[in-house]
């Protein structure tokens, strides 16, 4: 019994590696494209591309799990607004994907539970004690130690991944409060769809023709997102939150590993030093929720 355990909780990690490692190729291959035309109103074609295609893949695993059921999937209003602060985060975060380092993108957008946290706190009455507010001290200290404000290398495109971070931590306060029996696949099917829409009316702005390359890597980049949702809820099937979640900071490592393989970037020595102190102060907090039982 204790080996079968020992064995789940492995394989959970597993699946949260290649969870993350999925939705940074996913990034990356967005990165790539972007690169060929360097302007940002090419992104609201890129997403809503990709995210057709991630619809078709989503929902043909649905379909096969006997969950593609759209009367119960187009029901919840809540879902939609769910996917509405899903697509604002989006936004910017793309923006930082487009104009920072890729492993610095990832680095700020670990910041999102520690904004939680604050603002379970300040909006959700919940009890933050002085272990947590340390956490969440240390994250902020973290993320001024990579920005660097006396240098700003990169000007003041570091606030687009933080916005992102803050409208991710919205969108997660808010899932709490959505009522009904989801399965995880369905919400992060009326999610993409949301997020697919939302691109779409921005795509009027500007159209720009894609050579069958590109088209190319937007299926295989929309395949990687598909993959991320597959294997997030794989994660938490075979494992504990409270074993898993540690192992969604491996983003930053495989953030880390593209930018400097594919997109010739180096880390200074600000970008690992407010990486560990935001992954420490996320570990701070895990621990904690765990030992409060707001995780299992």
């Amino acid at each position: 019994m204790k080996k079968t355990i020992i064995n789940n909780e492995l394989l959970g990690i597993f699946y949260m590696i290649l969870c993350q490692f999925s939705f940074a190729t996913n990034d990356a291959m967005v990165k790539f494209i972007y690169q060929n035309y360097d302007e940002i109103f090419v992104l609201n074609q890129l997403i809503f591309i990709r995210g057709i295609f991630a619809l078709f893949f989503i929902g043909v695993f649905l379909y096969f799990k006997n969950q593609l059921d759209f009367k119960v999937i187009f029901s919840s209003r809540q879902l939609k607004i769910r996917g509405f602060f899903e697509a604002l985060a989006a936004i910017f975060f793309f923006i930082g994907v487009a104009t920072l380092p890729f492993g610095m993108v990832y680095v700020l957008l670990s910041l999102a539970p520690i904004i939680l946290t604050t603002f379970g706190a300040l909006f959700l009455n919940e009890k933050v004690r002085w272990r947590r507010w340390t956490a969440v001290i240390l994250g902020f200290a973290g993320v001024v130690i990579v920005i660097n404000p006396g240098e700003l290398r990169f000007g003041y495109f570091f606030i687009f991944p933080l916005l992102s971070a803050i409208l991710l931590s919205f969108r997660d306060m808010y899932t709490k409060k959505i009522k009904g029996n989801f399965h995880s696949l369905q919400i992060a099917f009326i999610t993409c769809l949301v997020v697919t829409i939302f691109f779409g009316f921005l795509s009027i702005y500007k159209f720009y023709f894609f050579t069958l390359k590109e088209f190319t890597i937007l299926f295989v980049s929309s395949f990687f997102l598909s993959l991320g949702y597959i294997f997030s809820v794989a994660t938490i099937k075979v494992a504990l939150v409270s074993v898993t979640s540690t192992f969604r900071y491996s983003v930053i490592i495989w953030g880390i590993l593209y930018g400097y393989f594919y997109f010739n970037e180096i880390p200074n020595t600000n970008t690992y030093i407010g990486a560990i102190m935001i992954i420490i102060s996320g570990l701070i907090i895990i621990s904690r929720q765990k030992h409060l039982g707001k995780i299992k």
